[in-house]
């Protein structure tokens, strides 16, 4: 279930109940840990009725470092269903307005190899390390 609250929602998986236990919070130990006792502090002062603090949200420089990688995830394959070259990715997302140079100027480039750190690390957030965006 998703609880809309003033400042946040709150994700909350509701299990059948065991015998003989009233209500209360089962929490995984795992590298989370901090965090999920962080957002059962948050709910219950929301259900006392008391002001929680906004979530924090990330810098300009961090939301603007986002939005390109998500650009070239939305990039990456052509309407026909091919996939673009990191040329054509450099060209048309991180480098719109630049002349790259001929194809042995590029293949030793540091424009290329910012590219292919950029790309893998866009193919790495969107397969796993979203997650590491809630421990901020």
């Amino acid at each position: 279930m998703i609880f809309e609250g003033k400042c946040r929602r709150y994700r909350i998986l509701i299990k059948q109940a065991r015998l003989g236990l009233e209500g209360g919070y089962i929490i995984q130990h795992d590298s989370w840990l901090e965090t999920r006792i962080r957002a059962i502090r948050d709910f219950s002062k929301a259900l006392e009725g008391a002001e929680i603090p906004r979530p924090t949200k990330p810098t300009n420089y961090q939301r603007r470092r986002l939005e390109l990688l998500l650009s070239l995830l939305d990039s990456q394959f052509l309407p026909d269903g091919r996939r673009r070259t990191l040329r054509q990715l450099a060209q048309t997302v991180i480098y719109p307005r630049s002349d790259l140079g001929r194809a042995i100027e590029w293949k030793s480039s540091s424009e290329r190899r910012h590219t292919q750190r950029l790309v893998s690390e866009a193919n790495h957030m969107m397969r796993q390390g979203y997650r590491t965006l809630l421990k901020l």
